[in-house]
């Protein structure tokens, strides 16, 4: 009975185990049929998923944009996604902000949302990413900003000229608010620039367009930008140090300084027989200008130039001799003068010369003119020389040596010139034998003299005196303009003139000043004869000066004066025999006042006219130069009270109003003729004529005395 058990149980237990390990060895994907039902298997720990899977993310998509050229901005980009999406939309690289926008996906799925800004190109591309996902889409359009114009806060100042940046190589074309128009291409960095023509000093808008070449399109039109245009050059720049003659060490920074427009550029040239070169550059502020630089050694013409914010370039400034060179060795250990200044007050005291001469403001010349630094051979001639006046609080003392030269010149040449001349014409008049026996012992009585002063006086003006000797043969149809031909050329002899065209150039513009300057002499006079009682005014040629034009033109050549003393009168007039004193002295003083007044009036226009940039604005130049000189040298010759010239005639009439003409046009004539650069480069010149003045003025003076005092009590 037990053994029977022990067999059941262990078949049992042999049937528990077979199944069991069967069970492990079959693949999980075969179970037997016996585990088709849940109720039949064992409890598991894995959970089975219950309802309907989520779908896969999709990428959002983008609208097609067109293939129209995007000129206008906010760009208005839609598309579509899955709904609550949010996504990122970014223009080109995403750079800046207004080239990205955050947007949400509506629940029907569209979406919308606005960029700011593009780049400028052919294919910019347009992204949509999912922020949850990442997944993303593209677009590509093609777009072209307007360029973009530089300008300041207050406004852009300018001459014209305006500049900005585009697309590289896009044709930028640029609108004012007249209509004036201007192109320029932009270059390989996108800068343009460009000039509108025509347009007047004034305050203006303009606008840019571009095109570039992957599109026919032109962009939309940039915001208007306000523009102020400034086509009047500044005045002259003042250079007020170093002084004339300074002495400086060769490669020692010498201080330039001087006045200008406030804000203008300053440059500093040095000329010399090499060419010019810049020394050194300065701002002006508060209207003072200073900047320093050195040179090698030589002797230099310092000058400058001055260019406004507008670039308007300024006339160059009064030109001041400058000389590097080694100080020659002192004495040993000679201390310096406590009257010599140093150029720097902070350079210590040494046994050696001062670099730089003392630097006080010296007096500007009314005369302020000089050949531009730059200006080629074939234009630049003396008489391009812009030589306009100084009418400023720093200029009176310029103005003042020229008054004071002037009344040297009266007291040392034209009035001993008047007692020279009265002296030799009483004794001349007084008796029929050589001037020798007149003057050496022939000895007449008072009353001689006292007929003689009474013949000379009713007589003396250039109306009375010319007629016998300086009427023209009516045979000779050509000497008038064979005249002026020759009166030009001894005119073009007063300053040397190297090119040959500019030499052509300069001999028509005189001849033309000769025939202004005549005409205006003349027509004065026949106009004004009528109105003076002193009846018809007949012209007349005086070849004899042509004697006076060689004369002028031979002294500023030898003496070197620059600009030239210039004489062209060789026309005349002629007046009834019964004119009256006083009319012939009224007449000679409406012909001067005439002449200085169209002097004046061309030497101011010297300052208005611009730089000459070519053959026709150079001669427009030396024309008025010409005018100019001739006119007011032609005053001052023919106020010298001797002869048939015209200041007899007024100094006969009445000699306060003589004294005042000749103050005036002196005056004048000093300061348009002798600018101090001319008086230093010609020194030694300039000491022979103040001695030959004096020696003039003394021989004078003894003859007139002899002739008044001596003579007589020797009878």
């Amino acid at each position: 009975m037990g053994s029977v058990l022990t067999v059941l149980l262990s078949a049992a237990l042999l049937t528990a185990l077979v199944p069991a390990a069967h069970a492990d060895a079959v693949p999980s994907s075969s179970p037997p049929e016996s585990a088709a039902s849940p109720a039949d298997t064992a409890p598991s720990d894995i959970a089975t998923p219950t309802g309907t899977p989520t779908p896969p993310a999709e990428a959002p998509t983008i609208d097609d944009p067109g293939s129209d050229l995007v000129t206008a901005l906010p760009l208005r980009v839609t598309g579509s996604g899955t709904p609550g999406d949010r996504l990122q939309i970014s223009g080109g690289a995403g750079g800046s902000a207004g080239s990205r926008c955050t947007v949400t996906v509506a629940a029907s799925g569209r979406w919308a949302c606005a960029l700011g800004s593009l780049p400028d190109g052919p294919s910019v591309v347009i992204r949509a990413t999912s922020v949850r996902t990442g997944l993303s889409s593209t677009a590509r359009v093609a777009a072209l900003s307007p360029p973009t114009i530089d300008g300041a806060p207050g406004g852009l100042i300018t001459g014209g000229g305006v500049h900005g940046t585009a697309y590289p190589g896009a044709d930028v074309t640029v609108r004012a608010s007249n209509g004036a128009t201007c192109r320029f291409p932009a270059d390989s960095n996108g800068s343009w620039g460009c000039v509108l023509g025509g347009l007047a000093s004034g305050h203006y808008t303009v606008t840019a367009s571009q095109r570039a070449d992957f599109s026919a399109q032109s962009s939309a039109a940039s915001a208007r930008v306000s523009i102020t245009v400034d086509t009047t050059a500044p005045g002259r720049p003042a250079i007020t140090s170093p002084r004339t003659g300074a002495i400086a060490k060769p490669g020692q920074a010498v201080t330039f300084a001087g006045r200008g427009e406030t804000g203008a550029h300053i440059t500093v040239y040095a000329s010399d027989d090499a060419g010019s070169t810049v020394v050194c550059t300065a701002t002006v502020a508060a209207g003072i200008w200073r900047c320093q630089g050195t040179l090698r050694s030589g002797s230099f013409l310092i000058s400058a130039l001055q260019r406004d914010a507008a670039g308007n370039v300024s006339p160059g400034s009064n030109t001041v001799p400058l000389r590097f060179a080694s100080p020659s060795p002192s004495p040993s250990g000679t201390p310096r003068s406590p009257d010599s200044p140093s150029a720097e007050p902070t350079t210590p005291p040494s046994s050696a010369a001062p670099a730089v001469p003392p630097a006080p403001s010296p007096t500007p010349s009314p005369y302020a003119g000089e050949h531009l630094p730059g200006m080629p051979d074939w234009m630049r001639t003396p008489f391009t020389t812009a030589s306009a006046p100084v009418v400023t609080a720093e200029a009176f003392p310029g103005w003042l040596r020229s008054l004071l030269l002037a009344v040297a010149a009266l007291l040392l040449l034209a009035l001993p010139a008047r007692l020279l001349a009265g002296t030799i014409a009483r004794t001349r008049s007084g008796e029929r034998e050589p001037r020798r026996a007149a003057l050496f012992g022939r000895n007449r009585s008072r009353a001689e003299l006292r007929e003689a002063d009474a013949r000379l006086g009713p007589a003396g003006s250039a109306a009375a005196d010319a007629p016998a000797a300086s009427a023209l043969p009516a045979h000779s149809r050509w000497s008038i303009p064979a005249a002026f031909v020759a009166a030009a050329a001894l005119v073009t002899l007063s300053s040397p003139v190297d090119d040959a065209a500019a030499y052509v150039r300069v001999v028509l513009a005189i001849a033309i000043a000769l025939v202004a300057v005549n005409g205006l002499w003349v027509g004065l006079a026949r106009w004004t004869a009528p109105h003076l009682a002193g009846g018809h005014a007949r012209i007349v040629f005086q070849p004899y000066q042509l004697l006076i034009v060689g004369a002028m033109a031979i002294l500023s050549r030898v003496f070197g004066l620059q600009p030239a003393l210039l004489f062209g009168l060789i026309l005349g007039v002629v007046l009834a025999d019964g004119a009256s004193r006083v009319a012939r002295g009224q007449i000679a003083s409406v012909q001067l006042a005439g002449l200085a007044g169209i002097g004046v009036l061309a030497w101011l226009t010297v300052g208005v006219l611009p730089h000459p940039t070519g053959a026709v604005s150079a001669f427009l130049l030396e024309l008025v130069n010409a005018i100019s000189l001739l006119a007011i040298g032609s005053a001052a010759v023919a106020l010298i009270p001797v002869g048939a010239l015209a200041g007899r005639a007024v100094f006969q009439w009445s000699r306060l109003l003589w004294l005042g003409l000749s103050l005036v046009v002196y005056t004048l004539l000093f300061a348009l003729l002798l600018p101090v650069a001319s008086l230093v480069q010609s020194g030694a010149n300039w000491l022979m004529v103040t001695l030959a003045a004096l020696a003039f003025a003394a021989l004078s003076l003894c003859v007139w005395l002899w002739d008044r005092f001596v003579e007589p009590s020797r009878q």
